[in-house]
């Protein structure tokens, strides 16, 4: 007879940062009818890997739960798997992160379940080669990814039936793959379709293996699939077919497999992930390409021919095609510079104090981590603007826990350096109650400002990007679409609202603040919500040069002066920025000064844009306010243009904080939210990325004529709002 070893598997994971209300559904929906259904069949053997934030939900909110999964465990019908504790993508992280992060999982399941967990899940299957060692290091002895990678190196689908060695430095670890072919079947297909397929690969040997792990969430959680999986009994005729058929499929776990078949010998595995992923992780263009040329050889039905030679792009690429999940990235290795450089001053000498601060300061570290916000596609949580929040503000606490350490006189530090590694420096300010970044090469902006009291990033916005499933919702528009859903997940066309088709507008360049438009006086401020206006100045991205001047006696503010002769419609103009910032509360200083270098008048908009978010567009607590004057519309996703204003900005009474613009020139002051328009399992969403401010003036500028305008920010702690 022939027979197949099946190692069947569950990946259950729950971000940093995400709503309550999220864990609490997927829990009913998905994690806790799993498990129930499991129970009833007890020689069902599967394996199990829950993230640290879902695995700190359930012992706190569903011990019971907790209590189940551990005694399923000592019955050996589950197997539990390690992986980085808050599911950090490991190639992208620091060596000593890495194994911190997988040995902070292992530790907490032999301490919660009395397992020694020997193999891994590895996040977003994203592989690099060099992984192997630092999983040795880690005490991991096998790892799942996806067929994908093996095919990519040449192997055939025969040949994925099994695990493999891989080496770094003289470190093994064992790699078992995981089937495409299955991840398509299971729920979505009639349980005979897979019990058909596991028959096809079955050998009279019976030693092949094929393993299925896959997201948790997609048995109940994914639209549509409660009613298929438990309403309508799959999940039960899949474990009632597997027991039927025990004398020929041998449901198996990882460690029982390996104990008693060897490896298929030594692979070497290029970088990869899961096949979407490669095609998420390519600029916009070659995405579309990569796209069209997957369904034209489905077509053609040629695809079995070419599908293993069709790759895609990179996890890295993310931090190339998205700036803000590089700046994210780069925030990370900044924080955890800081916390290791704690580390090993408290090798020295330390009290228990500082060594609780140090391991509270690591935790909040491996939280930022967290891989979702890091990128995006159908998953992915880079558009989820309370996902960006929840890293940034891990980033943050850990910061300020190292620094208690490391300048516990709280004294205002500046460091110029490359912070986003691009090639060009920033300039890093450490004060009392704030951290700012600005980028003189980035036309003198301000790239990130972290206010401590209330941890959020204010500058954290995304810009708004032509992304290939946009053509999805254009074709809606243009009546070429049909429907409003379609069967799999990566192809549906569903709205969360009618007329999103509507709103895609694209930003010419990355969102940042302090940027400074010149712009034509008839430009409104709907011109700039729809990112059609034209820009007459090339200050906005111009390499500004900069001098600093660090105060000399502590208290006293950091003077700096930005520069750039640019021009504005074709006529030299220099502008200067001389900034003042308090080295403690955030109160920022901004004398413009604009000089006419040409013999000809120039007449113009001069515009400053300040790119904040307060995270909630339509929260009743979260308004603009502009002093003396009653507002028609003061939630944050509304626009405006006001004439005549000396102080405004934006309050936001969850944070108890306020942003507080001032000017004794009277000037124009336009706001409009930044919206993005998304596509998520759940379908096309429009999500609120912040807010665009800009304070003006009508610029007449004479021949060899100057101009000068003053404008502050200041952040304010709003107690009891």
């Amino acid at each position: 007879m022939k027979k197949i070893n099946f190692i069947f598997g569950v990946h259950n994971h729950q971000p940093v940062g995400n709503f309550g209300q999220v864990f609490e559904a997927l829990y009913e929906k998905s994690y806790e009818p799993f498990l129930r259904i499991l129970e009833k069949h007890p020689k069902v053997k599967c394996t199990f890997h829950v993230t640290g934030p879902l695995l700190e939900w359930l012992e706190e909110n569903r011990p019971d739960y907790f209590k189940r999964m551990g005694e399923m465990s000592r019955k050996g019908q589950i197997e539990f798997f390690t992986g980085a504790m808050y599911e950090a993508i490991l190639a992208v992280l620091p060596d000593r992160d890495k194994i911190g992060q997988i040995r902070m999982l292992t530790d907490y399941l032999k301490k919660k379940f009395k397992v020694e967990a020997k193999g891994m899940w590895l996040a977003e299957r994203v592989w690099e080669p060099h992984l192997t060692k630092a999983l040795a290091d880690a005490g991991v002895e096998y790892v799942v990814i996806d067929d994908a990678h093996l095919k990519a190196a040449g192997f055939s689908e025969e040949q994925t039936f099994g695990y493999y060695l891989m080496e770094e430095q003289g470190e093994t670890c064992a790699v078992f793959p995981i089937s495409e072919k299955m991840r398509y079947l299971v729920p979505f297909q009639a349980v005979e379709e897979t019990i058909e397929y596991l028959r096809f690969v079955a050998t009279e040997a019976g030693d092949r293996c094929v393993v299925l792990m896959d997201d948790g969430e997609k048995f109940g959680g994914w639209p549509d699939t409660y009613k298929w999986v438990y309403e309508e009994g799959w999940l039960e005729r899949f474990f009632t077919a597997l027991e039927q058929n025990a004398d020929w499929i041998n449901t198996t776990t990882f460690a029982e497999y390996k104990k008693i078949y060897p490896s298929q010998g030594i692979v070497n595995l290029p970088t990869g992930s899961y096949t979407e992923m490669g095609e998420w992780s390519l600029p916009t263009a070659a995405a579309q390409d990569y796209d069209n040329i997957r369904h034209e050889l489905q077509a053609k039905g040629e695809m079995h021919r070419y599908d293993r030679y069709l790759k895609g792009g990179f996890w890295r690429n993310f931090f190339a095609k998205y700036s803000e999940s590089n700046h994210l990235h780069k925030k990370l290795l900044w924080v955890s510079n800081k916390v290791e450089k704690a580390r090993l001053k408290l090798e020295k000498r330390s009290t228990p104090k500082q060594k609780a601060v140090l391991e509270q300061a690591t935790q909040a570290l491996y939280r930022g981590e967290c891989n979702c916000p890091y990128w995006h596609g159908v998953f992915g949580g880079l558009y989820l603007n309370h996902l960006r929040f929840a890293m940034y503000r891990q980033f943050i606490e850990a910061e300020k826990l190292a620094d208690l350490i490391l300048n516990p006189d709280g004294d205002l530090e500046v460091t110029e350096m490359d912070f986003d590694k691009d090639g060009r420096k920033e300039i890093v300010i450490d004060g009392g109650a704030y951290h700012a970044i600005i980028a003189p090469a980035r036309g003198g902006s301000l790239i990130e400002l972290d206010y401590l009291k209330h941890p959020i990033n204010l500058t954290d916005t995304l810009t708004r990007r032509k992304e290939p499933y946009h053509e999805k919702l254009k074709a809606l528009r243009e009546g070429k679409a049909g429907g409003t859903g379609v069967a799999s997940i990566h192809d549906m066309v569903r709205t969360k609202e009618p007329g999103l088709e509507n709103k895609l507008f694209y930003d010419p360049e990355s969102r940042a603040s302090m940027v400074e438009r010149f712009l034509p006086l008839e430009t409104t401020v709907e011109n700039l919500l729809h990112g059609q206006y034209k820009e007459l100045g090339d200050f906005h991205q111009a390499v500004f040069q900069h001098k600093l001047e660090e105060p000399k006696r502590k208290g006293q503010p950091l003077q700096m002066i930005l520069n750039h002769p640019g021009l504005v419609d074709g006529a030299p103009v220099q502008l200067t920025k001389r900034l003042s910032l308090d080295p403690n509360d955030f109160d920022l200083k901004v004398l413009y000064q604009l000089k006419n270098l040409s013999s000809k008048e120039l007449r113009f908009l001069f515009m400053s844009e300040w790119n904040l978010t307060m995270l909630a567009g339509d929260a009743s607590d979260r308004n603009y306010f502009i002093k003396d004057r009653n507002v028609k519309e003061t939630r944050l996703n509304s626009a405006g243009a006001e004439l005549n204003v000396t102080e405004a900005g934006m309050r936001d009474g969850w944070l108890q904080l306020e942003a507080v613009f001032q000017t004794d020139k009277p000037a124009y002051f336009w706001r409009y939210p930044v919206e993005t328009i998304s596509q998520s399992e759940g379908g096309f969403e429009r999500v609120y990325q912040g807010s665009c401010l800009l304070w003006g003036w009508q610029v007449v500028l004479p021949p060899e004529g100057a101009f000068e305008a003053p404008l502050s920010l200041r952040l304010k702690e709003k107690k009891g709002s």
